[in-house]
C-alpha cells in the first residue's frame, strides 16, 4: 500500500482535521494522519523557528517511516510543499488545501487583524479556547502563538522556481476566499502540468466543508499518479 501522510492546519490535529479523510482513503491507502509539533499529542519541543523545526521534524519522520504521498492543509500544505522541494525523494506527490504560495499585498491587513484576535481568544471566544486547551493541553499557548506569528508576519512563501521543482502537485482548493481562487490560477498558469481545482462552496477548509467532492476530486488524482 502507498503512504498517504495527512499533516493538519493550525490549531488542528490529523483526527479533528482529517477525520472525513482517514475513513474514506484507509481501505486503499496506509493512511497516516499526523500531530504536528505543539499540536495534539506530539510532545516535540521547539524553541524559535517554528517552520523549520517542524519541517526537520517531519522529514525525519518521513525518512523513518518511508516515501509517500502528503495531503496538506494550510500550515500543512505549506510543509507539504517545502518537504517535497527539499527533500523530494522523500514525497511521490503532494495534495495542498486552504492554500496559497505568497501573501497578497490586499491580504496582510486582514492576517494581522487576525493576529490580534488570536493573541486576545480568551477574552472573546472562551468556548475555542477551552477546546484548544482540550485538544493540546498546556501548551496550545505557546503554540498559538508561535505558529500564528509566523504565518502571519514570516509566511513560509515560495518562489515560481521552486514550484517549477515540484512533480505532482494538486492544489484543491475551496471558493469562498478570493485569495485562494486566485492561487489555483497562478498555479495553472505558471505550469500548466500542476493539477488545480476549485471546490463550489467550501471555504479555508474545503476537505471538511466539502468532504465529498473533496475526497473524489484527490482519490482520482492519485489513482492517476500511484
Amino acid at each position: 500500500m502507498e503512504k498517504l501522510y495527512m499533516v493538519h492546519g493550525f490549531m488542528g490535529t490529523g483526527e479533528t482535521h482529517f477525520n472525513q479523510q482517514i475513513e474514506y482513503f484507509n481501505e486503499k491507502y496506509e493512511v497516516v494522519a499526523l500531530d504536528l509539533p505543539g499540536h495534539g499529542t506530539n510532545g516535540t519541543q521547539y524553541e524559535n523557528d517554528y517552520f523549520q523545526q517542524t519541517l526537520e521534524w517531519l522529514r525525519d519522520y518521513i525518512e523513518e517511516h518511508g516515501a509517500g504521498f502528503i495531503l496538506g492543509l494550510s500550515l500543512g500544505a505549506s510543509l507539504a510543499i517545502h518537504t517535497a522541494i527539499r527533500f523530494p525523494s522523500l514525497v511521490k506527490g503532494v495534495v495542498l488545501t486552504g492554500y496559497i504560495p505568497f501573501v497578497p499585498d490586499y491580504l496582510q491587513p486582514l492576517m494581522e487583524k487576525q493576529y490580534d484576535q488570536f493573541l486576545h481568544i480568551e477574552n472573546h471566544a472562551p468556548d475555542t479556547a477551552d477546546h484548544f486547551e482540550n485538544l493540546h493541553g498546556e501548551k496550545w499557548k505557546q503554540t498559538l502563538r508561535s505558529v500564528l506569528y509566523m504565518m502571519t508576519f514570516e509566511y513560509p512563501a515560495i518562489s515560481d522556481q521552486q514550484l517549477l521543482q515540484v512533480e505532482n502537485i494538486l492544489l484543491l482548493n475551496g471558493d469562498q476566499e478570493r485569495h485562494e481562487v486566485e492561487a489555483t490560477t497562478y498555479l495553472k498558469q505558471l505550469n500548466d502540468e500542476i493539477s488545480v481545482g476549485v471546490i463550489p462552496g467550501a471555504g479555508h477548509t474545503a476537505n471538511m466543508d466539502s468532504p465529498q467532492v473533496f475526497n473524489r476530486n484527490v482519490e482520482g488524482w492519485l489513482q492517476l499518479h500511484v
